[in-house]
């Protein structure tokens, strides 16, 4: 296609017929009234002899408002001077090509980009000036909208406190915002080219591989959580996310993301988890120390019960039977003194009974009772307190067996248990029939020695048993021979069994008798 500047406009009316010219003429003028650029052509002294269509609309005029016209009444004040006289000398040398503000019929001011160029005649004499114009106002409206996004973004990269980044398929550098150069502690862009991501970044490589997988499969990757180091050897923790930059092809040629320091967050987090561990453990504290102070209670609440209970019975014997003595003594026969001496014996018994239980408990409630273990033999042991209370037994002529093996050898403080043994032989005696049978039996297993004590007496209803070995019951029981029971010298066996390592049970039927076991470590 020949360029305005190439054509010779006296050649429309040289080529044939005087028709055909015409032909061409219009030819020609329907050509420039339909491009969409404003074209005009000027004598040589700027007099307008020819705009087309696109020019009139763009400028607000009628053609024939403009034909004879100077171009000055196009021209804008806006303009450099400098820049309008420079105009014509380069469109008559080789040209010229620029932007000046031009002005429409209602005086608003707009910017075009104009190309002038000279018509010559074949001997090349200047016939006319060209000029070819675009009106410049959306294009302007539209760099202004792409200049303020580009400043916004500029804006946000420099200025958010987030990283920011761009990087290579294979791990370097292309972009880094100035929070993403501080958080990763690089001190200038000249550093980039030096930088291996995977290598003086990543912790764990696999958490590289492991983003860039799931970019390529999902497109993105939100939020991951992990740990970077910087080029000052610090640790972070952030959370990443990112996407993949593709060619027509598919190719992923870069990548872009977001790091977001949540390092302090972790670190709080890590200090509120702690402190939760840490209330948690109070709490537990303070349940704990409600439990004791419920036990300790308890223990109060049974010692009340003991001496409001149990030591009141002895002693208005004591009381009662000495009365007796005092006031009749002068009266009473032999028998009769003996037979109070012998309730007042007994009774005084019971009380020392009970007062050196009392003792031990409080002793053992105290921790003032020494653990000493070591290795004996229980079958010895339980022979030695069987002689103890012999004549207990004989009294109700109860027939006392120790069936225990010899080679039941136990590691346990010795004293401690022949306190309990004694314990529960003479509750054994206390609550079996006269006539009856007492069985010590041994078991040997693994790790430990199991013994039991056995008798036909009296046994204990199911609601009685469910009331031993506690704190916050009283169970007050009386033998075959009326004697009474407090239960707190179960309570010391059980504190005694557990002291050494070993758990204590019950098995009764009422009237066929019980059973009470337990277990020793072996030595």
């Amino acid at each position: 296609m020949s360029k305005l500047s190439d054509i010779d406009l006296s050649s429309i009316k040289l080529h044939g017929t005087e028709d055909q010219s015409l032909a061409q003429s219009k030819l020609f003028l329907h050509t420039f009234n339909s491009i969409s650029e404003c074209i005009s052509i000027t004598d040589m002294n700027d007099i307008i002899i020819y705009v087309n269509k696109s020019f009139a609309l763009t400028y607000g005029y009628d053609v024939n408002e403009l034909i004879g016209k100077h171009v000055s009444i196009l021209r804008s004040g806006k303009n450099d001077l400098e820049v309008l006289k420079e105009i014509l000398p380069k469109t008559i040398q080789e040209g010229w090509r620029g932007r000046i503000w031009n002005k429409r019929k209602t005086g608003e001011e707009f910017f075009i980009e104009l190309y002038t160029t000279i018509v010559r005649d074949e001997k090349e004499k200047p016939l006319a000036l060209v000029g070819v114009a675009r009106d410049l106002t959306k294009q302007l409206e539209a760099e202004e909208r792409l200049a303020e996004a580009q400043n916004k973004y500029k804006d946000l990269f420099h200025q958010i406190k987030a990283a920011i980044y761009e990087t290579t398929p294979d791990g370097k550098l292309i972009d880094l915002n100035p929070a993403g150069m501080e958080l990763l502690g690089i001190g200038s862009r000249d550093q980039f080219a030096k930088i291996d991501i995977a290598r003086d970044f990543y912790i764990n490589i696999e958490d590289r591989a492991t983003i860039h997988k799931e970019v390529e499969k999902n497109g993105y990757v939100k939020d991951y959580e992990l740990n970077l180091k910087t080029l000052n050897d610090e640790i972070i923790t952030v959370r990443e996310t990112s996407t993949a930059i593709k060619d027509k092809s598919g190719k992923i040629i870069a990548y872009r993301g977001i790091l977001r320091d949540i390092t302090e967050t972790k670190r709080n987090e890590d200090k509120l988890k702690q402190l939760v561990e840490r209330l948690e453990y109070v709490n537990n504290q303070l349940h704990q120390s409600e439990e004791e102070l419920k036990s300790t209670n308890a223990t109060k609440d049974k010692f009340f019960s003991i001496i409001a209970h149990d030591l009141r019975s002895p002693f208005s014997s004591l009381l009662s039977f000495s009365e007796f003595l005092v006031e009749d003594i002068e009266t009473l026969e032999k028998a009769e003194t003996k037979l109070f001496a012998e309730k007042i014996h007994e009774a005084a018994q019971n009380v020392f009974a009970l007062l050196e239980n009392l003792l031990q408990w409080s002793r053992i409630q105290s921790g003032k009772i020494p653990y000493n273990p070591a290795s004996f033999n229980m079958t010895f042991k339980i022979n030695q307190v069987i002689k103890l209370l012999s004549n207990n037994a004989e009294n109700k002529k109860i027939k006392i067996l120790n069936e225990c093996l010899n080679d039941a050898v136990v590691f346990a403080d010795e004293d401690m248990l022949s306190s309990v043994i004694q314990n529960l032989l003479s509750n054994a005696i206390k609550f079996t029939n006269g006539g009856g049978v007492i069985v010590f039996r041994s078991n040997v297993l693994k790790d430990e020695i199991k013994i039991s004590i056995t008798d036909n007496g009296v046994g204990m209803k199911e609601e009685d048993i469910k009331k031993l070995f506690r704190l916050d019951t009283h169970l007050t029981t009386y033998g075959t021979n009326d004697e009474k029971g407090s239960g707190l010298g179960l309570l010391l066996c059980q504190e005694m069994i557990e002291r050494n390592r070993g758990k204590i049970s019950v098995v009764s039927k009422l009237g066929e008798g019980t059973t009470f076991t337990f277990t020793l470590p072996k030595s």
